[in-house]
């Protein structure tokens, strides 16, 4: 109670001293003592406010942006928001890191013409054990790589050799075999990867973690090592076919470079170091239909997207001038060749997909990887590798050290 007659005996003196002073009859002597009381009445001594000088009024809180509604058959506790990261104090930035591993191969001086080729993989949490499979074979071939990681923990885990997915992330472990969460994450690779493109000029091979190498993919006397080299296509893609459990040795070869209206986005090349403007414009459309059919994979989406473009007029946002496929000279006859969109399909018998029988790719000469699809769930997958004598039985220190 004395404590607060007093600070009230102040306050009302420096009002009486301020008044004195405004009507310029101030005793001499006293300015001091009015600014010393000014000082002392503007703390916040009793719990009262300053009334000498009036602080300025806050600004307002900036108002919170609402969550973007999820689509009715995701669970939407389970999605967050992964926001950009921001390099730590001395850390590499991501361009710098991503150049770094750059080459497709550890030892930089093996093939300087694919210095700009970057292969990237992706993974969540509850796809370590698949993505640790495709890493040891990948690293008993002395090749280089990053992931893509689909999750926090998972990038947290990786470390140095990995970065975070563009994108929402979905928490559950399994995300790449549930409802909602498979389309979401699938969606994120072709999100991150378009990021990679506009972010950085370098050229870009994408394989799935159950997309597993049985020799050097990136051979010059491979179909996608001398496509790559020929410096041809814009984008170079493994076929998608129907149906399951067929044998490669009937695949007929009057297929293979046939125009497809859809392909498989699990393996395929891409070029980010030339005719950026519509190699991107062909990304980011893949991305939009994404954002705008959440519902469905990327494979769905980007080549639904890619067939829509072949048909677009000149006054299209999106407009390419063309799409050649595989050399067919005539549908681009006279459109200047910087404005044409060039994509071919590596060979079936090289590269097989898993509509094919492990049994009947054990028997392919050609067989330099094997992409296990046609059938759900990590363990089946791997029974699949396992079956092609594609299973590195490993762990994480084989990559570790040879790192």
């Amino acid at each position: 109670m004395h404590r607060c007659q007093c600070f009230m005996l102040l306050l009302a003196t420096g009002t009486l001293l301020l008044m004195l002073k405004q009507s310029e009859v101030m005793p001499p002597g006293l300015d001091d003592l009015t600014e010393q009381l000014q000082m002392l009445t503007s703390r916040d001594g009793g719990g009262g406010k300053a009334a000498l000088p009036e602080a300025p009024e806050a600004p307002e809180a900036p108002e919170k942006k609402q969550s973007q509604v999820e689509p009715a058959d995701q669970e939407v506790v389970e999605v967050t928001t992964t926001p950009p990261q921001s390099p730590e104090p001395g850390s590499e930035p991501l361009a710098a890191r991503l150049q770094r591993h750059a080459g497709v191969y550890r030892d930089k001086s093996h093939a300087p013409e694919l210095k700009n080729v970057l292969l990237l993989t992706a993974a969540n949490s509850g796809y370590l054990e698949m993505l640790t499979n495709w890493e040891c074979i990948a690293q008993r071939l002395g090749l280089d790589w990053m992931v893509i990681a689909i999750d926090s923990e998972l990038q947290q885990h990786l470390g140095e050799r990995s970065f975070s997915a563009t994108g929402k992330e979905w928490q559950k472990a399994e995300g790449f075999f549930s409802k909602g969460g498979f389309q979401l994450i699938a969606c994120n690779k072709i999100r991150s990867v378009a990021e990679v493109l506009r972010s950085t000029n370098l050229d870009i091979v994408f394989s799935d973690g159950d997309n597993v190498f049985k020799s050097d993919p990136f051979l010059p006397t491979l179909t996608l090592g001398s496509m790559i080299r020929s410096g041809k296509y814009e984008y170079i893609y493994g076929r998608k076919i129907e149906p399951g459990n067929q044998k490669i040795q009937n695949f007929k070869p009057e297929i293979w470079h046939q125009e497809p209206n859809k392909g498989n986005t699990g393996f395929y090349y891409v070029a980010g170091g030339r005719k950026q403007t519509i190699v991107q414009k062909v990304f980011d459309k893949g991305v939009a239909w994404c954002d705008s059919r959440p519902h469905m994979d990327d494979q769905e989406n980007f080549w639904d997207a890619l067939f829509d473009s072949r048909r677009k007029k000149r006054s299209a946002k999106d407009y390419v001038a063309c799409f050649r496929h595989c050399d067919n000279n005539e549908s681009c006859s006279g459109i200047e060749e910087s404005q044409v969109f060039n994509y071919c399909d590596m060979s079936p018998w090289e590269y097989i997909l898993g509509c094919f029988t492990p049994a009947s790719a054990l028997e392919e000469p050609r067989m330099v990887a094997y992409h296990a699809t046609h059938v759900v769930g990590w363990e089946s997958k791997r029974k699949k590798l396992q079956q092609v004598k594609l299973w590195a039985y490993c762990n994480e220190t084989e990559i570790g050290s040879a790192a």
